[in-house]
């Protein structure tokens, strides 16, 4: 990408918008500095649409994720890079803010991307019980357990590619479902347990007086009128010999760990399980419709600007390469978005098409629930109606419909995934089975050796080689991964 230049020093890439604002805070249409001489490259400025994924997440923590990413990279390979610009701009009846990246690589080309982020983290706030999630997960598992078989391999059908593609199940499927199901179990338990003895605490503690302000030994006193809540503690304070205060002390300790493991467990479910629940279970009817339908609005609307749609020619970004990536859930919206922009293209007359495909350089998830989305978080077509609903389905998604109008040799889908992470996986049922796995068109799965630590490993990703190499790759013009 890009031609070389005997300078080293690189000069802002927002040079329309300085008068509003500083030289590393700007301001003006979103159009500005995307244009192919905005900097002196041969492909222009590069795109990045990210998602994020589910759980708390900070609003614009994914943009500051990838920019570190591809700028760590480029360091690393001998580059040299400005600082990091932002501007910020007016679209769509909403303000929306991108990091300007710009580099100089070991060669002396120059480069340039910009990053965007489609941030809906509170869409999903305080919307999705704990009842709510254990139901979803209890359906989801139950869809799981009726299509696989313990330790065989079994199938199921999918419509994809034009017709119906039978998709393998591993032999180890049915019995993670119930490991699964057995882990959730003791954890229902252990919440349910907690919860009802900390109640049952919490009413004796009631019915007790409260400690005189002006008592002798007033804080002893309080933490004897607290002891209902930590069953052992007076008889740490006056222990019978220290084998028994030991005891009671290990007791307690027990208490304490059973309590903030509890609450971690229901935390975890509600914030993170639960924000799947919000978005995988619309797949069929539920409550959740209209959170689905505006996370993916969020998605789509800043996938709108990115490639154009709906502005005046003036103010359309000048974007020719553009890669979508996706974390977690957010791996699910990046290509539910991807699916939309393309759909909006077709559908969209000659003059307002913004040639979405050709554009569009990868789409790289990582820590991607996505093969669980297509098998047990999803109806299975059993008659012939519903395998007309299934192709209904699958005309909403053109990157499974066909090969060569959707994914070209100019594209590719690149997914990041780990053995340790049990979110994620490689993703086998987006093509077809009788095609060689991992080879373009295919999606090209690629373990990453660093994330390595058991359920962290989910998170782990961002700090990782891996993904800042192929962030780097993409956006830089390498040549393609095999």
């Amino acid at each position: 990408m890009g031609v070389a230049r005997p300078e080293t020093d690189l000069t802002p890439v927002s040079t329309s918008t300085l008068q509003r604002g500083t030289p590393l805070v700007h301001y003006g249409l979103t159009s500005d500095a995307t244009h192919e001489d905005a900097l002196d490259t041969a492909s222009g400025v590069v795109a990045i649409l990210v998602c994020h994924g589910m759980g708390q997440q900070v609003r614009y923590e994914t943009i500051s994720s990838i920019a570190e990413a591809i700028q760590t990279e480029a360091t690393e390979l001998g580059g040299t890079s400005a600082p990091v610009q932002v501007h910020l701009s007016y679209d769509k009846g909403a303000f929306l803010a991108r990091a300007e990246l710009q580099w100089s690589d070991k060669a002396k080309v120059d480069h340039a991307v910009h990053v965007y982020e489609a941030y809906w983290a509170p869409l999903t706030e305080g919307e999705v019980t704990y009842r709510d999630t254990i139901l979803f997960l209890l359906s989801a598992a139950w869809n799981g357990l009726q299509w696989s078989k313990l330790f065989r391999l079994s199938s199921f059908e999918r419509w994809m590619f034009d017709g119906r593609k039978r998709m393998q199940i591993g032999r180890a499927t049915f019995a993670g479902i119930i490991a699964v199901l057995v882990f959730l179990a003791l954890q229902v338990a252990l919440i349910a347990f907690v919860l009802l003895t900390l109640a049952q605490q919490y009413r004796t503690l009631l019915a007790m007086p409260l400690p005189a302000a002006g008592s002798k030994n007033f804080v002893l006193v309080l933490l004897s009128w607290l002891g209902p809540l930590f069953p052992g503690f007076e008889q740490l304070l006056r222990p019978e010999s220290l084998g028994a205060w030991l005891k009671d002390a290990a007791c307690l300790l027990l208490w304490i760990a059973a309590i903030a493991e509890a609450f971690l467990a229901r935390y975890f479910i509600i914030q993170y399980v639960g924000d799947v629940a919000a978005y995988i279970s619309p797949y069929k009817d539920s409550k959740f419709d209209e959170i689905r339908r505006e996370i993916q609005s969020i998605g789509l609307n800043v996938g709108k600007t990115i490639y154009g749609f709906g502005a005046p020619q003036a103010t359309v970004p000048h974007y020719r390469t553009v890669v979508v990536v996706g974390h977690s859930l957010g791996s699910v919206l990046a290509y539910d978005t991807l699916n939309a922009l393309i759909n909006l293209d077709n559908v969209s007359e000659k003059i307002d098409r913004r040639d979405v495909v050709a554009r569009t350089r990868a789409l790289i998830t990582f820590g991607s629930p996505l093969d669980k989305t297509a098998f047990i978080f999803r109806m299975q077509a059993r008659t012939a109606t519903e395998w007309v609903r299934e192709q209904l389905a699958a005309s909403i998604q053109p990157l499974i419909v066909s090969y060569k109008d959707y994914r070209p040799p100019t594209f590719e889908w690149i997914n990041i995934w780990s053995r340790m992470d049990i979110i994620s996986g490689e993703l086998n049922y987006y093509d077809d089975p009788e095609r060689t796995p991992n080879v373009p068109p295919c999606v090209q799965n690629k373990p990453d050796p660093e994330a390595r630590t058991f359920l962290k490993a989910h998170v782990q990703y961002w700090k990782n080689h891996l993904l800042r190499q192929e962030l780097y790759r993409v956006v830089s013009g390498s040549a393609q991964g095999g």
